[in-house]
């Protein structure tokens, strides 16, 4: 059975979706998988990621074939199995990959009420007034007035009026208080617009909990702003650890903040706990300030120097760089596949925000290096070629055709190549490379003499 649950943004369809799959896990279901589907590189790796915890992954795999070997595993199943995509965009993509067969359990969180046309709806609407005023009344623990225009002012959406709930309780509010500091809210000073059709009053939510929370807690600002420009799809706690395997007092720190930062409802975990999950149009709000904002407060991030957006970008690719110290390369990478697959998806969310904004920074290049790296240690070469490709053109345009990443990327392109059993494009970049390395760096160098080994190995 697939059921698409649609709705305007905010009403809480993944929400939904969550509150489904916990009752599921509660009434021992063996399988609950849970995949961003927004675009098919994503459902892709969810897939292959189902695959190698169900112990389905053949030596030498790549994702795409893990990815099928999955989607077979479910068409066949007979047992109760919930399969979750969430956020999906196209209606084709999430076609290709949902099981036709079998006992499994589908739902489809989506906007795009096109997936009507193929799968039974289930269409979430805001609260009515009296379920927000009821949430309002549990979350807060207010029964006193004021409640009923809280709800109204917020449109009864449930986004909005899950940040108003927590925090009336934090500031110990009255419902007539908050509704003031809602409309009193200079929303255009950080935001020129609402995003993605949420009501401009969501916006003001989200922003007052986001001061509240930068007020009270100390190093919330910084932490809020790293996780928006990380992927919208989660962020693991090892990622923000910087290991799989944290000092206990670095990780005791992080885990406080990160308690006391769901507390304000701004964040939430996973159902293991071990990724930490932030709406969309949170992590937006977040990032749109940021961007008219300098370092030293809250300048025009525009007047010439770095916007906080700029500075939570650079931070995060060095965060990128600890966790990724920590990743093998080689034959070792295959215990790491995890961490890889880590790597990957926030590495990707950064590079696809950077590009709306500026060129690749040397060390995001550096980090998309690594991670083609793995792909081809990994004998994921769909992944890794194309990957490799783009870091080449990257790196020539930002960095120069001389520059020794550059010379560096044209080699590793080189091996995936020859890994591929393409020797007609292996052989002639090794050579170009060669001769580029001997003009450049001398015929000596180390990195020259790596790639004229390859040249040798690749003829031979």
């Amino acid at each position: 059975m697939v059921d698409a649950v649609t709705g305007t943004p905010g009403v809480g369809k993944s929400l939904l979706a969550a509150s489904y799959a916990w009752a599921c896990q509660q009434a021992g279901w063996p399988v609950i998988a849970w995949i961003t589907a927004e675009t098919e590189e994503q459902i892709v790796t969810g897939l292959a990621s189902l695959a190698r915890r169900l112990d389905l992954i053949v030596p030498d795999e790549d994702a795409y074939a893990a990815a099928v070997r999955a989607r077979e595993w479910l068409s066949a199943a007979r047992q109760p199995v919930l399969l979750v995509f969430d956020n999906a965009a196209a209606v084709e993509q999430v076609r290709r990959w949902c099981p036709a067969t079998g006992a499994a359990r589908i739902l489809i969180t989506t906007r795009n009420r096109a997936f009507h046309t193929r799968y039974e709806a289930v269409d979430v609407g805001v609260f009515t007034p009296g379920e927000a005023v009821t949430f309002l009344h549990q979350r807060t623990g207010r029964t006193t007035p004021g409640a009923a225009q809280v709800a109204a002012e917020l449109g009864c959406l449930p986004l909005a009026v899950g940040q108003a709930g927590a925090y009336i309780h934090r500031r110990r509010l009255t419902y007539p208080a908050y509704l003031a500091l809602l409309r009193d809210y200079p929303l255009d000073r950080y935001l020129s617009h609402a995003a993605d059709g949420y009501p401009a009053v969501t916006a003001q939510a989200i922003l007052l909990s986001i001061d509240q929370a930068e007020q009270t807690i100390p190093g919330a600002r910084d932490l809020l702003e790293l996780l928006a420009v990380l992927s919208e799809a989660g962020v693991p706690r090892a990622v923000l650890y910087g290991t799989s395997e944290p000092e206990p007092a670095d990780a005791d720190d992080i885990d406080q903040l990160l308690a006391d930062l769901a507390d304000t409802s701004l964040i939430s975990f996973s159902e293991d706990g071990t990724t930490l999950l932030k709406h969309r149009l949170t992590s937006r709000v977040l990032r749109e300030r940021a961007h008219h904002t300098t370092p030293a407060g809250d300048g025009d991030g525009d007047s010439g120097g770095q916007s906080r957006l700029a500075q939570g970008l650079d931070d995060a690719v060095d965060l990128l760089h600890r966790f990724n110290n920590h990743i093998p390369d080689g034959a070792a990478t295959w215990a790491a596949r995890a961490a890889v697959e880590m790597l990957m998806e926030q590495t990707t969310a950064l590079y696809t925000l950077t590009a709306l904004l500026r060129e690749p920074s040397e060390h995001l290049l550096s980090l998309r290096s690594w991670c083609g790296t793995y792909l081809k240690d990994l004998d994921d070469l769909a992944r890794a070629i194309p990957l490799l490709e783009q870091t080449l053109a990257d790196r020539v345009r930002v960095l120069g055709g001389d520059h020794p990443d550059t010379l560096a990327s044209r080699n590793d392109l080189a091996g995936a190549y020859r890994a591929a059993g393409d020797l007609d494009r292996a052989i002639p970049l090794y050579e170009q490379t060669l001769a580029d390395c001997e003009r450049v760096l001398g015929a000596d160098h180390p990195t020259t003499k790596i790639v004229r080994g390859n040249v040798l190995a690749a003829r031979q």
